[in-house]
């Protein structure tokens, strides 16, 4: 008779070749990690081309559904033709590749007007800047030789600091930049290379994107077909309601940002124009470009074009840093609330948080999608934590939990309520306790031993007035 091994026997091995597995991998990770790092890096490096691809198809993903179901569906609608029905099918294949070509044309004629348009322009004034800039050096060299021969003591701090500093890059120079220039050339080869590379990384991600557009649908529906059949009904709902809230806080974010970029550099170019202010498309491509990073994105470009505009005219970097400041107020006050409203649900430090974490973790994309990121990570510690609270059936209210010192059998206690001697609830002992009651200790022994010494008998005016008539 042959064995066969029952439910209880099929866990035990499952979960020995599990905790195996896991062994194996805490072991690789802890010694052999440099591996595993160059392992993962090359793997990232070979999927370079279809992330990209996956990354255009989900930013074109919006124009794709407007022109399908806002122009084409409606057409067809006219004709007595619903495409959502499944007798159409071939015809709804059909509509797809149109728009497929059609979202593809729209992304390529815009892409091509901005770089004929755009580049052109900031070519140029790159270019007068690079010929222009010993007579900005000058410039400045001139205003700054003014200011320090009015202020004599701020001179002698500078000459002793450019000293200072001058000897220390004159060594940087012989230890460092001298003997690694062979190095640095090779390296800016290789960059050379990896621009090529990145050039056909677009390529092959352009084509990678007309696939993901084309099966969008179907993609969505192999991966909810994945998670019902490997994990339970309402884990399975919950997973799938998870992306389907990231997938709305990205577009939400990206596509307003962007919208919310694209009009802060229109206005800043205007600006520029209006003011007289030199380089207004560099400064205005610089100040909507770094706009998009949330936050610290403003400051960047506003900071680049200060100490550009310094060197040409002290006065007109200072009308530029007051027109940013402006458009900044306007931007965050009017524009961003009206484009973006609460996309992401966090407050002004979480953003900061993802943006300096994610930022150190990925660099300038980290800057980018760092925000969108936390905020869905932040949304779902968000639900989870609530989940456990409403079957604990606890508040779930913030605002009741800032007052609570602990729980115990009859509910919430807050701190005015609290037990001292059950829980650890305040500091009796501390400084500032002890402070004061020294003082008062100290206030009613001297109010014990000092007696009380009666007050000097005053003479008031009208008496001092009266004497003086006796007198008289």
């Amino acid at each position: 008779m042959r064995w066969k091994p029952g439910k209880k026997q099929l866990s035990i091995m499952a979960c020995v070749i599990f905790c195996s597995f896991v062994i194996m991998l805490m072991y690789y990770v802890i010694f052999k990690g440099g591996n595993l790092a160059k392992g993962l890096s090359q793997l990232l490096s070979i999927l370079t081309p279809i992330i990209i691809g996956c990354v255009i198809g989900y930013i074109l993903t919006p124009v794709l559904n407007t022109i399908e179901r806002r122009w084409i569906y409606p057409l067809y609608n006219l004709k007595g033709i619903d495409l959502k029905n499944p007798q159409h099918l071939k015809k709804r294949k059909k509509v797809r590749s149109f728009s497929v070509a059609a979202t593809m044309i729209l992304f390529f004629a815009l892409l091509y007007a901005m770089l004929m348009i755009l580049i052109p322009q900031l070519i140029r004034s790159i270019r007068d800047i690079i010929r222009n800039f010993p007579f900005y050096a000058a410039n400045l060299q001139r205003f700054m030789d003014k200011y320090l021969n009015d202020n004599p003591s701020v001179r002698r701090v500078m000459d002793s600091l450019l000293q200072e500093y001058s000897t220390n890059v004159t060594n940087l120079l012989k230890e460092s930049f001298v003997p690694n220039l062979s190095s640095m050339i090779s390296t800016i080869s290789k960059s050379m290379m990896s621009i090529i590379q990145i050039f056909l990384y677009l390529i092959v991600g352009t084509v990678v994107a007309v696939y993901v557009l084309n099966s969008k649908e179907t993609f969505i529906g192999q991966g909810k077909k994945l998670c019902y059949a490997y994990l339970k009904r309402d884990f399975a709902n919950e997973v799938i309601g998870a992306f389907r809230y990231a997938h709305h806080t990205f577009t939400s974010f990206v596509m307003g940002k962007l919208v919310d970029s694209l009009i802060v550099g229109i206005i800043c170019f205007i600006a520029m124009k209006i003011l007289k202010i030199p380089y207004p498309i560099v400064l205005a491509f610089c100040v909507g470009l770094t706009n998009i990073i949330p936050f610290f994105g403003p400051y960047i470009g506003g900071g680049f074009g200060l100490v550009l505009l310094i060197m040409i005219n002290p006065i007109k970097a200072l009308m530029f840093l007051i027109a940013i400041v402006v458009l900044q107020q306007i931007d965050g006050n009017i524009l961003g609330p009206l484009i973006l409203g609460n996309s992401t649900g966090l407050s002004g430090f979480w953003v900061i948080f993802a943006i300096m974490f994610f930022g150190g973790v990925w660099g300038p994309i980290g800057w980018l999608i760092g925000v969108p990121v936390f905020a869905c990570i932040y949304a779902l510690i968000g639900h989870i934590t609530l989940k456990r609270l409403r079957d604990k059936k606890l508040p779930r209210d913030t605002s009741t939990y800032i007052d609570t010192a602990y729980m115990d059998e009859n509910g919430i206690v807050t701190l005015d309520e609290a037990d001292n001697s059950k829980y650890y609830v305040h500091n009796e002992s501390s400084s500032w306790r002890k402070i004061f009651k020294i003082y008062k200790k100290s206030k009613k022994y001297i109010e014990q031993v000092v007696p009380a010494t009666p007050n000097p008998v005053s003479i008031s005016d009208d008496e001092e007035n009266t004497d003086v008539k006796k007198d008289k």
